[in-house]
């Protein structure tokens, strides 16, 4: 059954899903902003293609570099997916050839050579993403490309598995294609036998991609998409799949957002559990969250869930496909994960010195407002807008980092198990801040049966962190689920190093692994806001004009993936652009409601109305935070 929908997956998948990119954008200049004395030259290379033990790419890295980008060409070989410049179409940042990237990747991809599989022992080059892959950010103006890490990405991650897909099943089903992809893949090795082999391996690779979307499709319609082919051929039930699930995506993630949560869940607890009936649609996207300062929260993931750093890492390293072993035996959670690279980024993230002792965040900065570039800020307004933001803003957000009082110990009352002080934020509950519930209720509502997984452990719930014991079961919860087995993950890591408990500890954060689901959205400090366009957690909002705007001035569509950026409403232009991603606000996950200024009451309202000269001075005076 399974090779016969194969057979035809193919064509439904280029007829549901032709990939279909914006164009290149011209850059004459590429500046990179200061964030900090570690951030820079060997130190930055390195942070942007250290690898997490990621397999992210479902194939080989030579394949990856080997692979012609779909469509047809009649003009003889096409022109390669590795190609930057067509990365670039999909925002990922071109990256430069240096000892960290000797393939010249974009920025945020790595490569690690002679992996062994800990699930079936099988060896390979793998190629996957590194946290710079959605946390570097990037703005054009004017024909200057501005960068900086920690910032929200404004890459497609739906778009681009499309093209690896489409580029697969083109390249095995025109033996013109697939021998020059063995041409390039083989080299001097490139005979008659050495090409059938690879043509089997491929194929079996192809094959699982193309098992692993059949495992989401109940039995029912696969009965039926059989008889369909059985009688004509083609599938037109796979056909409409294939449609919806990209029509689906599309509007739920696009550029600049992903549905991370359920992504990382289906990862771990549909694919690499084996276990498709765990999986479901993403439908709670997020845009990328920035991520400087945020070593030094209290709570370190975006959503307020996770306390621990080296817990919210490795979730993260596994939900970007780091290889886990969840056959309960002798190499239980055993992995790819790399803890000691993940640990070192942290510690450069977090900085040297603990910022209350500092006064100042020592780690990752948040970039300042590129004058030079994107034209000075008005001191006047932006005075007239400090006094806006400390009656409006500052009771949420705190004062601003540059003001001692952002460093009074009433913010900083939490110490770690070593005793540095660390932020406490509020966590506003989603029904009062009135924006999308959807990513509030992933955590607090997703069930997954973990029955099989020999989960049987210890974790702390709560903002008390009470102790919990987290076992298998039908319905278990999704979120403490998912930190136990990362725990266990990090645990094991630490056995077959010999890594003591006092360092545990310290790579750990000096934190326990406490977890919770909030039901809510924390509201951060608002230094470098200016660069983390689009608003909103769910990057609903185009920019900061409109997000001080009622909603009902705010747009109710509008495309993400332009890079251009716009420095008075602070945000990225907006408008429709081939290739880019429509956000439709009108549909669930999408939600731009909330978080308004307005002078009617209801859900969401924070604040009286504001004029025109007041938004534009609060504006004025966030480009300097």
């Amino acid at each position: 059954m399974l090779r016969r929908i194969a057979t035809a997956l193919p064509a439904v998948l280029i007829l549901g899903a032709c990939s279909n990119l914006p164009p290149s954008a011209p850059v004459n200049n590429v500046v990179w902003l200061e964030q900090g004395d570690d951030w820079t030259g060997a130190n930055r290379d390195w942070f942007h293609h250290v690898s997490q033990g990621t397999a992210t790419l479902p194939i080989p890295f030579e394949w990856f570099m080997a692979l012609e980008q779909p469509g047809i060409n009649l003009f003889g070989a096409g022109k390669l997916v590795s190609s930057p410049d067509y990365l670039a179409r999909l925002g990922f940042i071109p990256g430069e050839i240096n000892r960290f990237n000797q393939s010249g990747l974009p920025v945020g991809f790595a490569v690690d050579y002679n992996v062994t599989s800990p699930v079936d022992g099988r060896q390979y080059n793998a190629i996957g993403f590194t946290c710079a892959a959605c946390h570097t950010g990037q703005m054009t103006y004017q024909g200057t490309s501005i960068r900086y890490d920690g910032g929200p990405a404004v890459t497609d991650i739906t778009e681009f598995t499309i093209v690896l897909f489409l580029a697969m099943s083109e390249t095995r089903y025109s033996d013109v294609r697939f021998n020059r992809f063995a041409a390039r893949v083989l080299g001097e090795r490139n005979t008659e036998a050495n090409r059938t082999a690879l043509k089997k391996a491929f194929s079996k690779n192809l094959m699982e991609l193309i098992d692993l979307q059949l495992k989401t499709i109940e039995a029912e319609e696969q009965r039926e998409i059989v008889a369909e082919i059985d009688q004509s051929g083609e599938s037109r039930t796979l056909k409409d799949i294939a449609k919806g699930l990209k029509a689906s995506l599309k509007n739920v993630e696009g550029f600049t957002r992903l549905d991370a949560l359920n992504r990382i869940g289906n990862q771990v607890f549909a694919l690499d559990a084996n276990m498709p009936h765990n999986f479901v649609t993403p439908n709670a996207p997020v845009n990328y969250p920035h991520i400087w300062s945020s070593s030094w929260f209290e709570w370190v993931q975006y959503d307020g869930s996770i306390m621990q750093p080296m817990v919210r890492n490795a979730g993260e390293a596994l939900g970007v496909a780091a290889l886990v072993n969840l056959e309960p035996g002798e190499r239980h959670f055993d992995s790819t994960v790399k803890v000691d690279s993940l640990y070192r980024i942290e510690q450069m993230l977090a900085g040297s010195v603990p910022p209350f002792e500092a006064g100042a965040f020592t780690g990752l900065g948040a970039p300042a407002w590129p004058e030079q570039i994107l034209g000075s800020i008005d001191r006047e307004q932006a005075a007239a807008g400090a006094a806006l933001y400390s009656e409006l803003c500052q009771g949420c957000h705190l004062p601003p980092t540059g003001d001692p009082a952002f460093w009074d110990e009433k913010y900083w009352a939490v110490k770690n198990d070593a005793g540095e002080r660390l932020l406490r934020l509020k966590i506003i509950p989603a029904g009062e801040i009135g924006t999308d519930p959807a990513q509030s209720r992933v955590l607090a509502e997703r069930k997954v049966d973990t029955r099989g997984l020999g989960i049987d452990t210890e974790v702390y719930a709560g903002w008390d962190c009470q102790p919990l014991h987290v076992t298998e079961a039908e319905d278990a919860s999704f979120a403490f689920s998912l930190g136990a087995v990362v725990q266990e993950t990090t645990a094991y890591w630490y056995r077959q190093h010999g890594i003591g408990d006092a360092e545990q500890r310290r790579m750990n954060g000096e934190r326990p692994n406490c977890l919770q689901a909030p039901g809510g959205y924390k509201a951060r400090p608002l230094n470098g806001i200016w660069a983390t366009a689009p608003f909103l957690h769910n990057g609903s909002v185009p920019d900061l004009y409109a997000l001080l705007s009622p909603v009902a001035d705010r747009p109710d569509s509008f495309y993400l993936g332009n890079r251009e950026f716009d420095p008075v409403r602070v945000g990225y232009r907006s408008e429709a652009v081939t290739g880019l991603t429509r956000l439709d606000t009108s549909l669930p996950g999408n939600h731009n409601s909330g978080h308004e200024f307005s002078d009617e009451e209801g859900p969401g309202v924070i604040g009286p109305a504001l004029s025109e000269a007041d938004r534009m001075a609060l504006i004025e005076y966030l480009k300097t935070l």
